[in-house]
C-alpha cells in the first residue's frame, strides 16, 4: 500500500483556537492601514477622475468575488474528501471529459464576466475622456508645452498673446499654474531620456519621449495645490523629478497670467538660446 493512500492529515491546527490570533492581527492591521488616506490615491480633482475610481472598485469587487469563490471551491473538497476515521480520502486529477468541459465553461464565463466587461468599460472611458483631447482652437483650452529633462520639469505657457515662441511666454520650472474649470492641454516631449508626467490627483499620466510630441489633457475642478511627479525611472536623481501644480480660480489666474507675462516680456533675452525651446503646437 502506498504512503499516499495511508496518509491521514492532522487538522488539529485548523481546529486550534490559537489560529485565530494571527488571523485577527492580520485583519486588524489591514483595516488600520486602510484608515490612513495617504495610502490611497485621494479624491480626484479633475472632471474625469471619478472614472478611474469606478473602474478600480469594479475590478476589485469582481476579483474579490472570484477569489472568494475559488477559495470556497478549494476548501470544501479538502474538508469533505479528506482522510479521516471511517472515510478514505478521494482524489481527482481533473482528467475526465466532464472535468475538462467544466473547466472550459468556467473559463469562458470568467472571461466574459470579468475581462470582457472590464475591457468594454475601460475602452469607453478612454474614448470619452482620456483620448478626448480638447481642440486647440477652443478659447477655453489652456495650452502648455512641457519639456522634461534630467531632472526637472520645464513648462511653457503662451502668455496673454496666446502664441508660443514670443517674448511674453511664461516659463516655469517644477511649477505649473492653471485655471480651474478649463481644459488644460499638453504637448509633451523630453530633452534626454523617457520621463512620465504624473498628476495623481488629476488622474493623468503620460510618457515624454525624446524626438516625439505626445498629447494629454485634464480639466481641474478643485482649487488648490497638487503634486507633479515622474512615473518613469529616469536616472539616479529620479527622486528629484517632483513639482507643484497650482489650480486658481479664473479671476486669480487672470491676474497671475498678466503679471507673469509682463515679467517674462521684461526679462526676455533674444540671445538666450537655451530658453527658446518652443515649437508649433501639435494636435
Amino acid at each position: 500500500m502506498s504512503m499516499l493512500s495511508t496518509f491521514t492529515p492532522s487538522f488539529a491546527l485548523l481546529r486550534s483556537r490559537w489560529l485565530g490570533c494571527p488571523l485577527a492581527l492580520m485583519l486588524t492591521s489591514t483595516w488600520a492601514l486602510a484608515q490612513d488616506k495617504r495610502w490611497g490615491p485621494g479624491e480626484p480633482a479633475s472632471d474625469y477622475g471619478y472614472r478611474f475610481g469606478e473602474l478600480f472598485w469594479l475590478i476589485t469587487t469582481l476579483v474579490s468575488v472570484a477569489f472568494a469563490l475559488v477559495v470556497v471551491l478549494l476548501i470544501v473538497p479538502m474538508l469533505r474528501d479528506r482522510a479521516r476515521p471511517g472515510h478514505r480520502a478521494s482524489f481527482d486529477h481533473g482528467k475526465s471529459l466532464h472535468d475538462k468541459r467544466l473547466t472550459a465553461v468556467i473559463s469562458i464565463i470568467t472571461f466574459i464576466v470579468l475581462d470582457a466587461w472590464v475591457l468594454v468599460i475601460a475602452m469607453k472611458d478612454l474614448r470619452e475622456a482620456y483620448w478626448a483631447i480638447p481642440a486647440a482652437k477652443d478659447p477655453q483650452t489652456y495650452k502648455v508645452e512641457v519639456l522634461a529633462q534630467q531632472w526637472a520639469w520645464n513648462f511653457r505657457a503662451a502668455g496673454v498673446d496666446g502664441e508660443f515662441g514670443t517674448p511674453d511666454d511664461i516659463l516655469t520650472t517644477n511649477e505649473l499654474v492653471v485655471p480651474k474649470d478649463r481644459p488644460v492641454s499638453f504637448n509633451l516631449t523630453s530633452k534626454d531620456v523617457i520621463h512620465s508626467l504624473f498628476l495623481p490627483e488629476m488622474r493623468m499620466k503620460k510618457d515624454l519621449n525624446p524626438g516625439a510630441i505626445n498629447l494629454a489633457w485634464f480639466k481641474p475642478v478643485v482649487e488648490g495645490e497638487f503634486s507633479i511627479l515622474c512615473a518613469e525611472l529616469c536616472g539616479f536623481a529620479h527622486y528629484q523629478m517632483f513639482g507643484k501644480l497650482r489650480v486658481l480660480e479664473q479671476g486669480q489666474f487672470n491676474e497671475w497670467e498678466a503679471e507673469a507675462s509682463q515679467l517674462a516680456s521684461t526679462a526676455f533675452d533674444a540671445d538666450d538660446t537655451e530658453g527658446h525651446w518652443a515649437w508649433d503646437w501639435q494636435e
